[in-house]
């Protein structure tokens, strides 16, 4: 069993999650498991995730199991990138990582830094390939560890693997897995090429490793019922991710989404709904579950629908607000199943009348 932590460049780095760092959160008023809150906290410095891209592809683009994508995807998902990073992504991948670091340093975002190798699907190339990219992400000296994007079916034993070792030398690695619903009509009809097996399998096959998970999660994905989304949390809890990002679904221009969207056949969550629903989801969810992200707000400028502000700063406090008027937080109705002293039948069984 590893340990929770250990260190790298003389820095604290995380291997399993603290539950006893959330309770304190809680005790202190946190309404949900802030991502960013945690990672003060439990590292001891201030630590921060700048994006890079490094030219990987998806299978589900490049006509290995489609070429046509997930309906919601616009090219490899490169329209969602942050402002800083749309600065530097066509540069090479250690300038990219250089200018991120000096810029976030000058802005005071962080001390040290996980580098998020995103767009497309980080773990599709060849394992010379893999290693080659995260070897130089991490060849410098402000860099702690890695968080990588990717899908559920593209995590091999041999990919994890490759992970463990970093571990093994002391990096945090975070997989940052893009599910969107645990709901197998819902990825047939976006197109994303697996189901749910796919992330019960590598859930099974990444314990022990050391690898901490983040699972990407949509709300108003189409034909999804509202209590098909907060299942969505309920499942998640049981596999025991690590931690979640939650989105609403966005229209954005050339996509088939929006031909949906244009023909009727679509109707985006209204702010509301939005609301009601994360704060349905949040209290659905093991309190112990990061919130890593609650709404979305990188590159949406070219956006269609819904129409509101969906940056997460003004998200976060209406969500928080709808908590606090509910008297909840996250956790408060989560359970599966009776527990033991529940197991009493409140009709009693006369048949059953002498036995203790």
């Amino acid at each position: 069993m590893k340990e929770k932590y250990s260190k790298i460049k003389g820095m604290v780095t995380q291997r399993e999650i603290d539950k006893k760092i959330i309770d304190e959160m809680y005790k202190d008023g946190f309404l949900y498991a802030k991502f960013g809150e945690y990672f003060r906290r439990s590292h001891g410095y201030k630590i921060f995730k700048v994006p890079i891209s490094a030219d990987f592809v998806c299978p589900n683009w490049d006509g290995r199991i489609s070429k046509e994508g997930c309906i919601f995807c616009p090219d490899f998902a490169k329209q969602f990138s942050h402002e800083s990073l749309r600065r530097v992504m066509h540069k090479n991948l250690k300038e990219q990582i250089k200018e991120q670091i000096l810029y976030h340093k000058s802005v005071g975002a962080g001390e040290k830094f996980l580098v998020y190798c995103a767009f497309g699907t980080e773990t599709y190339a060849s394992l010379d390939k893999l290693k080659a990219v995260y070897d130089q992400v991490l060849d410098h000296e402000d860099v702690v560890g890695l968080s990588i994007g990717t899908r559920p079916d593209c995590l091999p034993d041999e990919v994890l693997d490759l992970l463990e070792g970093y571990v093994d030398q002391g990096y945090e690695v975070w997989l940052e897995i893009g599910q969107q619903s645990c709901h197998y009509h819902t990825c047939e009809m976006v197109n994303r090429g697996h189901g749910f097996a796919e992330l019960i399998d590598v859930m099974r096959r990444i314990r022990g490793r050391g690898i901490l998970v983040s699972v990407f999660i949509i709300l108003g994905l189409p034909y999804e019922t509202p209590n098909e989304m907060i299942e969505n949390a309920r499942i998640l809890s049981a596999l025991g991710v690590d931690a979640i990002k939650i989105y609403p679904l966005l229209v954005m221009k050339r996509t088939r989404l929006l031909n949906y969207y244009n023909s009727g056949k679509y109707r985006p969550l209204s702010k509301l709904e939005y609301l009601s629903l994360v704060a349905d989801f949040l209290e659905n969810l093991s309190p112990y579950i990061l919130i890593q992200r609650i709404s979305k707000d990188a590159g949406v400028e070219e956006k269609v629908a819904p129409k509101w502000n969906t940056h997460r700063f003004l998200i976060g406090p209406e969500i928080e607000k709808i908590l606090m008027l509910r008297g909840s937080r996250q956790g408060s109705k989560f359970k599966l199943g009776l527990d033991v002293e529940e197991l009493k039948p409140l009709i009693r069984d006369t048949r059953m009348a002498d036995l203790p």
